[in-house]
C-alpha cells in the first residue's frame, strides 16, 4: 500500500512538473510569435513611411499588403503573409494631403483562436519638392546607416565626370563636366529601380560643362563655366524632355561655381575676380531672369545654403567664410552680416538645417556646425576631421550628415549630428573616385562622382 502511494504522490508530481513544463514553454512561444507580430506591424509602419517619402500619391485610400522590391516598400494585394502571419495596411484619406493609416497582423495561435496587433497613425504631405535650398530634410525612411550598401549606379560614358545630383523622383538629374565641348552635360535618369537607374535623356550645353544643380518647382538652374551661359534655365515640367528656358551671360569672365533657386528668387555665385561674386535674380518669368541685386565679395562664393529669410554663402575668404543675406524681400536683398571661423581655410559646402544649424565644409578636411539661431551672430559649435575636402552635404535633420570628400578611401561618409557637440562617423564608402555631390529621397542617398560612372544611389543597411 505504502508503495502504491509513494508512485500516486510521485506521478502527481511529475504531472504537475510536466503541466507546468508545458505551460511555460506555451508561454514562450506565444511571447515569441507576438514579438514577432510586433516586428512585422513596426517594419509595415516604416514601409508605409517609405511610401509617403517617395510618393505620397501612392498612398490610395483601401486594404493593401506589402511587398519590397530591392529597397524601395510598395502596396501589393489585399495583404502579405509571412509564415502564420498576415499583415493589413488600411488607407483612409478624407482630407487632402491627409492620410490616415493602420497596420495590423493577425495570426492563430493555435486552431480557433486568433490574435492580433495593431498600430495606427497619421501620414501628411509634409513636402512637394526637394528642399534643395537647405539640403537637409526633416525626415525619410530609417534604416541603418552605420552599414551602407551601393544599390545601383549610373555610368555617364567616357570622358564625363559628375559634378552635382537633385532627385525630383522618379528622375535624378546629374550634371557634369567632360572633356569635350561636343559632349553632354546635362543627364536624366529614371531612378524608380534603384538597382538599376536608366539614362533618358541628355543635354549639351556646350563649352565647359555644369558645376552645380539648383531645383525649384517645375525649374532647374545650372551655374556654369562657359563665359557666354554662365547661369542656365531649364523647364523640366517633363523631366524626360528638359527644354532650355534662358541663357543667361554674366559680366566678365568668372566661372559661376554655385546657384541657389527658392521659390522664384535665385542666386548665383562666382569666383572672385569679376565686379559682383553674388548676383539675386528675380524669376517670376524663368524664361527671362532679371537682377535685382549684386554684391562685390572678396573670395570664390562657393556654395549656397537658405532658410525662410536668409541667404547663406560659404567662401574662400579665411576672414569672412560665411555671408548672410536677408532675402526676406528677394526684390532688395541686403547683406546682413559676416561671419569668420576659427578654420583658417577655404569654406565649399553649406546645408541648413533648421531650426538654426549651418552644416558647413572646408578644404581643412572639416566638417563644421553652426550655431544658426540667431543668423547675424553665428556661433561655431563643433567640428569634425573627415579626412578630405569636403564637396557637398545633405542632412536628416537631428539624426544624420551625409558628405561627398575626396578622402582616397572615404568619398562617401555618414555622420552622426544627434549630439551636435559630439559628432562622430557613422559609416562610410569607397568610390573609385571624387563624390562632388549628394542629395536624398525616399530613404536612399544619391551621390554625384567625379568619373564617367558618376551616379551612385546608397542605401541604408539591412
Amino acid at each position: 500500500m505504502e508503495a502504491l502511494i509513494a508512485f500516486a504522490l510521485l506521478a502527481l508530481v511529475g504531472l504537475g512538473v510536466y503541466v507546468a513544463l508545458g505551460s511555460a514553454i506555451a508561454e514562450s512561444h506565444a511571447a515569441r510569435q507576438r514579438q514577432t507580430a510586433e516586428n512585422l506591424m513596426q517594419e509595415g509602419l516604416e514601409a508605409v513611411r517609405q511610401i509617403r517619402d517617395v510618393d505620397f500619391a501612392a498612398l490610395t485610400t483601401g486594404t493593401h499588403g506589402l511587398a519590397l522590391t530591392g529597397a524601395q516598400w510598395g502596396f501589393s494585394g489585399s495583404s502579405d503573409v509571412s509564415g502564420a502571419f498576415t499583415r493589413t495596411v488600411t488607407v483612409e484619406s478624407t482630407v487632402a494631403g491627409i492620410a490616415d493609416v493602420s497596420v495590423r497582423v493577425a495570426w492563430s495561435p493555435v486552431p480557433g483562436r486568433f490574435s492580433s496587433v495593431d498600430v495606427a497613425t497619421r501620414f501628411t504631405q509634409w513636402r512637394t519638392d526637394p528642399p534643395t535650398s537647405s539640403g537637409c530634410y526633416d525626415s525619410f525612411s530609417g534604416g541603418d546607416w552605420t552599414s551602407p550598401v551601393t544599390l545601383g549606379t549610373g555610368d555617364l560614358g567616357p570622358g564625363n565626370q559628375g559634378t552635382d545630383v537633385i532627385v525630383r523622383y522618379p528622375y535624378a538629374f546629374v550634371s557634369g563636366v567632360a572633356a569635350s565641348s561636343a559632349k553632354p552635360d546635362l543627364f536624366v535618369w529614371d531612378v524608380s529601380n534603384p538597382a538599376s537607374p536608366s539614362l533618358i535623356t541628355s543635354l549639351d550645353i556646350g563649352a565647359d560643362g555644369i558645376n552645380t544643380l539648383s531645383l525649384s518647382g517645375d525649374t532647374l538652374y545650372a551655374a556654369s563655366s562657359n563665359d557666354g551661359k554662365e547661369l542656365i534655365v531649364f523647364d523640366v515640367t517633363a523631366p524626360t524632355t528638359p527644354a532650355v528656358l534662358a541663357n543667361l551671360n554674366l559680366s566678365g569672365d568668372a566661372d559661376a561655381l554655385t546657384v541657389i533657386a527658392r521659390d522664384e528668387m535665385v542666386v548665383v555665385g562666382r569666383k572672385d575676380g569679376t565686379a559682383s561674386e553674388v548676383m539675386f535674380y528675380d524669376m517670376a518669368t524663368p524664361s527671362m531672369p532679371s537682377a535685382v541685386a549684386s554684391f562685390d565679395v572678396t573670395g570664390d562664393v562657393n556654395d549656397f545654403a537658405a532658410d525662410a529669410r536668409y541667404v547663406y554663402a560659404v567662401t574662400s575668404n579665411e576672414a569672412q567664410d560665411v555671408l548672410v543675406f536677408d532675402a526676406q524681400d528677394p526684390i532688395e536683398p541686403a547683406l546682413a552680416s559676416a561671419y569668420n571661423l576659427p578654420d583658417g581655410t577655404n569654406d565649399l559646402s553649406v546645408a541648413y538645417s533648421p531650426p538654426g544649424i549651418l552644416f558647413i565644409g572646408n578644404a581643412g578636411n572639416e566638417l563644421v556646425a553652426v550655431d544658426a539661431s540667431n543668423p547675424l551672430a553665428l556661433v561655431e559649435t563643433s567640428s569634425v576631421n573627415v579626412g578630405g575636402v569636403v564637396h557637398d552635404i545633405a542632412c536628416l535633420t537631428g539624426s544624420v550628415v551625409f558628405t561627398g570628400t575626396n578622402n582616397s578611401t572615404e568619398e562617401f561618409a555618414a555622420f552622426d549630428i544627434s549630439d551636435l557637440e559630439s559628432i562622430g562617423e557613422f559609416s562610410s564608402l569607397n568610390f573609385p573616385q571624387v563624390a562632388t555631390g549628394v542629395d536624398i529621397h525616399g530613404g536612399l542617398v544619391y551621390v554625384a562622382v567625379r568619373s564617367n560612372d558618376a551616379l551612385r544611389i546608397i542605401g541604408p543597411g539591412p
